[in-house]
């Protein structure tokens, strides 16, 4: 006979105990065995099912549908339960079988005998894949018992018990117990569901969106909500209470436990707009939300649009029109579009982590804000620290090929403070100008990435969406901070002009650039824009009493000659500030920049350094009061040391004390900064 491939409906039974029934009485051993088979072979034929073999106090069997297979199960144990009493374990898988002369084999086969294991006398488990063909049964209810990782199985399931009367669900001390002790041991648990009342984040989904193409493969959601778990766990520092439901549909008492919520967070997807049960989801969730501090605190959403699949936008719910989402596709120059998956053979793993950390930073920020109890009505404080208008950034939406940069960029800011603007879905429809209009207004800089791709065009507008931003922008007068790739291919003639017209559009401010080098060197360059762009904050309080700071600059190959001038500085009584030589060139600089703000006076210590470097540094004081300083550098000064060469002797500044020492240090040679440098304080 030739070997059949098809898909089934497996199901195992097994008598629990049965070696301790046999041990204790051979003929009541043989009377349970016996009834059992009577039992399992009526309704077996009833539910239109396929015995394939008996094996001592078990059974397997095979039936052409799901839900024949768990109505079939549910009379079973509703049989097994009756007096006398029969301990049976029930477990159901759904997959493909190979089916041969007497038996049937394959991966399927194993994990429907695993399920059944897991379980107690009494009980009815089944799969995520049986679950998913049962759905729509409004009768057959069940409850999630957590996540397992099976024996030779390379992925977790989630396991599900039937919940019907008169059926047992398994208590987790009982399934650990199992899993742990008992002689048909074939799992290990992993992930509870959590039995505490922490009810902090639900994940609103369609069941469609969580089946797997294949079978190896386990659905995207249970992916998403295991990864979060542990992500946002390890971020805060405690497990917070993150729920989802098997069901599209949620009982009342469901319903009930949303007054507990912090977040919710919806799965878009083409299902989930058709799904009613979804969008009763997200319209109970804001209902409660209003009552209980309202869906924005601080100006951060408690509603997370996680967009798996891409929905046109003037198709999502109105309760979430404005948010922006975390789009976890990318469009290819086709037109078709790639999901996301965190799986390492994936060509978008890398994106997948990228954006998964977006939700989960976002996440534990918002958690962490509602941590304290709101009362009803009532608003959370804002919290210290968090964005004010004044520290606003635009960041122009750009092309799909450079939204990975803009990504960089936005989380760079808002980790620095900054809050980046739109902070809600730009309508891409005759109101987009006006919307744009409104973003800029609230904003102190413009920044566009411009890529090689022209992009989309709202309606009713002529221009694509960057080039209708750059446009605004100069008409609100903003300094914009313009960047494209250096020797970007450009095939779009439209995209072309556009740039050329860039290119030669007169700067509308002082601080308007345009940029083609390496991005990071960008980066920082607008970090020091923005710098340079807030006011200081102004001290309200008693005047602080300190010694005066001195920032000795000097290069890494004088630092062991620097430390005589460091040591005779704070002898006499300065705090001596130096730099770093060890960290990023972010880092470095922004220390560097720190330092000279905070200076009162700055003495560059010149020996090994380069003219060019020594030229860096003295324009570096210049542009101090840039770095947010709110009075001029009181005294500036140059050290002259080390061998003498013509570059050093012609050294003069009428900007600075030109210290000129070539012999051994000299305490009194550093008189003309330190005599003035005390009269001044």
């Amino acid at each position: 006979m030739a070997h059949i491939r098809r898909l089934a409906a497996i199901m195992f039974t097994d008598i629990e105990g049965y070696t301790a029934i046999m041990q204790r009485s051979e003929s009541e051993a043989i009377k349970t065995r016996e009834r059992h088979r009577q039992v399992f072979n009526s309704l077996t034929e009833e539910y239109q099912g396929t015995i394939v073999q008996y094996y001592g106090d078990g059974t397997l069997s095979i039936f052409n549908s799901a839900i024949s297979a768990v109505e079939c199960a549910c009379k079973l144990q509703e049989q097994f339960l009756k007096d006398p009493k029969i301990p049976v374990r029930i477990g159901i898988h759904i997959g493909d079988i190979i089916v041969t002369e007497d038996d049937i084999i394959g991966d399927s086969v194993n994990l429907a005998s695993r399920i059944e294991s897991a379980g107690i006398a009494g009980s009815v488990l089944i799969s995520d894949k049986v679950l998913e063909e049962i759905k729509n049964q409004e009768e057959l209810k069940v409850k999630y018992l957590g996540e397992f990782q099976f024996k030779n199985d390379r992925q977790k399931r989630d396991i599900f018990a039937i919940d019907l009367p008169g059926l047992v669900i398994p208590e987790q001390n009982q399934l650990e117990a199992t899993l742990i002790n008992g002689p048909r041991t074939k799992v290990k648990h992993l992930t509870p569901a959590p039995k505490s009342d922490k009810k902090d984040v639900f994940i609103s989904y369609a069941q469609l969106d969580n089946e797997s193409i294949t079978h190896e493969e386990a659905g995207w959601i249970s992916v998403f909500d295991q990864a979060l778990r542990k992500r946002v766990a390890q971020i805060l520092g405690y497990q917070p209470g993150i729920w989802r439901e098997p069901q599209e549909s949620l009982d009342e008492q469901a319903l009930n436990e949303f007054i507990k919520l912090k977040v919710l967070i919806s799965i878009l997807s083409p299902r989930y707009l058709e799904s009613k049960n979804c969008l009763k989801q997200l319209k109970e969730f804001c209902t409660v939300a209003e009552h209980k501090g309202g869906v924005k605190v601080n100006n951060k959403w408690r509603i997370f649009k996680v967009i798996k699949t891409p929905v046109p936008a003037e198709m999502h719910p109105p309760e979430i029109e404005g948010i922006l989402g975390y789009e976890f596709f990318e469009v290819t120059p086709d037109g078709h579009f790639r999901e996301f998956s965190l799986d390492k053979k994936s060509p978008n793993y890398y994106q997948y982590l990228e954006r998964f950390e977006d939700v989960a930073q976002d996440l534990s920020q918002v958690i962490r804000l509602l941590t304290m109890d709101i009362p009803v009505g009532e608003k959370p404080a804002e919290i210290p620290g968090e964005t004010k208008e004044g520290n606003s950034v635009y960041l122009a939406k750009t092309t799909s090929d450079l939204n990975p940069l803009r990504d960089n960029i936005r989380r760079d800011l808002e980790m620095r403070g900054y809050r980046v603007l739109p902070d809600k879905e730009l309508p891409l429809d005759q109101r987009f100008s006006e919307a744009v209009k409104e973003q800029l207004a609230r904003s102190q800089l413009s920044v566009l990435l411009l890529g090689g791709k022209y992009g989309l065009v709202p309606e009713d507008e002529e221009h694509s969406v960057p080039m209708l931003q750059y446009r605004l922008a100069r008409e609100a007068g903003l300094p914009c901070l313009i960047w494209q790739p250096e020797d970007m291919k450009i095939d779009d003639t439209r995209q072309k002009a556009f740039l050329d017209q860039v290119l030669m559009d007169p700067p509308n401010h002082e601080l308007t650039e345009f940029m083609s080098d390496d991005f990071e060197d960008f980066k920082t360059h607008l970090i020091d824009t923005l710098r340079s762009l807030t006011p200081p904050q102004e001290y309200a309080g008693v005047e602080e009493k300190r010694p005066p700071r001195v920032y000795l600059i000097y290069n890494q190959a004088d630092s062991e000659a620097a430390k005589i001038v460091d040591d005779h500085l704070y002898n006499l009584g300065f705090e001596v500030l130096k730099p770093l030589f060890e960290g990023t060139e972010t880092e470095l600089r922004e220390m560097h920049q720190d330092n000279l703000r905070i200076c009162d006076a700055a003495l560059i210590y010149y020996d090994y350094g380069s003219e060019f470097w020594l030229n860096a540094k003295i324009n570096d004081l210049r542009k101090a009061l840039g770095f947010g300083r709110t009075s001029p550098i009181t005294m500036k000064a140059v050290y002259v040391s080390g061998e003498k060469n013509p570059s050093k002797e012609g050294f003069r500044s009428r900007e600075l004390v030109v210290i000129k020492q070539f012999e051994n240090f000299s305490e009194n040679s550093l008189s003309p900064f330190t005599d003035k440098l005390k009269q001044s304080s």
